[in-house]
């Protein structure tokens, strides 16, 4: 191999090393933009809980989260009137009085054609299931509260789409 070969298998490197530190520092960047962690007292939990709970009025959430395989509470009621942009998760951890938020694009959830899997470890939060839903499941309730629950261990968890 001659020195200007080696010079150019270098910089081919180089470029490819910077590249992957690009990919790899973007999904960083989008993923703690998704993610919103706040520490927050209980009364603080519940009023944030009770604001989304609001904004559905009277309307239960459409799955519930138990042991073994989730239930579904509530077929959809009709075609959805428009497009879903956002699924948001937020969790309440009441031991260490953290509230955590994620926001998912649904053009990002879409890009997924097929199944998708929900999972909780027994370990974690004390409730064990799993379930697999199409983003097409989801977006035929249109903008619902989706799931509304307390985990045995006092964790809660509000799931909605929008």
């Amino acid at each position: 191999m001659t020195k200007k070969q080696r010079t150019i298998l270098l910089a081919i490197l180089a470029i490819a090393g910077v590249l992957v530190i690009a990919v790899v520092g973007s999904g960083i960047w989008v993923v703690r933009s998704l993610v919103e962690n706040v520490s927050m007292n209980e009364a603080a939990a519940t009023r944030s809980f009770d604001d989304v709970r609001a904004r559905f009025g009277d309307k239960g959430p459409v799955f519930a989260l138990r042991d073994g395989p989730v239930l579904l509470r509530r077929p959809p009621e009709t075609q959805p009137a428009a497009t879903l942009k956002t699924l948001h998760i937020q969790r309440w951890d009441d031991h260490t009085e953290r509230m955590s938020r994620i926001d998912l694009p649904f053009s990002l959830l879409r890009m997924k054609d097929g199944l998708f899997r929900l999972k909780a470890d027994p370990n974690a939060t004390g409730l064990s299931f799993s379930t697999s839903l199409r983003v097409a499941d989801i977006e035929r309730y249109g903008p619902a509260l989706l799931v509304d629950d307390t985990m045995p261990n006092g964790n809660r968890v509000l799931i909605w789409s929008d």
